[in-house]
């Protein structure tokens, strides 16, 4: 009975040591995904897209806010969780606020791309 303790141990500890070894799982984020939630969480307010004809004037469209100085995807999904008002507070995920930045920096005018 000793042996095949030993034994299950052993077994334990070559798993537990192949699963911490793997490392967490993490995807980059998706700006396609970024889109659909531009379109259903943002269109009212933004033009979010360029076949999006309607939008409140008074707003930044995406494709603006990309281009904005020095605008990183974290400056911009720093400014979803704390909006200034008229900005709602948007029910949204982590995983979907990458997303969203993605979609929005995606939209950036090559000239005002970085080259990392």
């Amino acid at each position: 009975m000793t042996a095949r303790i030993v034994f299950l141990l052993a077994s334990l500890s070559i798993i537990d040591a192949g699963a911490s070894m793997a490392g967490p799982v993490t995807t980059a984020p998706d700006p396609v995904h970024g889109m659909s939630l531009a379109q259903r969480l943002c269109s009212t307010c933004h033009v979010v897209s360029s076949e999006q004809v309607h939008a409140n004037a008074d707003i930044p469209s995406f494709r603006e806010i990309a281009n904005k100085q020095g605008q990183t995807e974290g400056s911009i999904m720093a400014k979803i969780i704390i909006p200034k008002h008229p900005m709602p507070v948007i029910p949204i995920t982590k995983s979907e606020l990458e997303d969203l930045s993605a979609y929005i920096i995606s939209l950036r005018n090559p000239e005002h791309r970085s080259t990392p």
